[in-house]
């Protein structure tokens, strides 16, 4: 009886010894955040990237978006090793799509 609320005497304490040292650091995180929600109050949205697009494309260093060739899903076996090969390789996006993918990923450096 004495051992078990021995222990539970000494676990109370270190959460209190926990909770006294918590509001110092949660004092500079809730400043943080009060400066997040200002940005937020002061009407400036947060753009958000499309996953569908993020899962479809990607864009290379120099801002080229590459995608994959189609074709390659299903009916393998009639088609040769060659056409398989190269339709595994990653293409370039058209110029005249560029803008529907930068829209749909407003976070990535597209050039175009």
């Amino acid at each position: 009886g004495t051992r078990l609320a021995n222990s539970l005497g000494s676990k109370s304490a270190i959460s209190n010894v926990a909770s006294v040292g918590a509001p110092a650091a949660g004092a500079s995180s809730g400043a943080a955040s009060r400066q997040v929600t200002e940005a937020k109050a002061k009407g400036k949205y947060k753009l958000k990237t499309r996953k569908a697009a993020v899962k479809r494309f990607k864009v290379t260093g120099n801002g080229k978006v590459m995608r994959r060739k189609q074709g390659k899903q299903h009916l393998n076996t009639k088609k040769n090793a060659k056409r398989k090969r190269f339709l595994s390789a990653p293409v370039q996006v058209e110029k005249g799509d560029i803008p529907n993918i930068k829209a749909s990923m407003p976070n990535h450096k597209i050039k175009g």
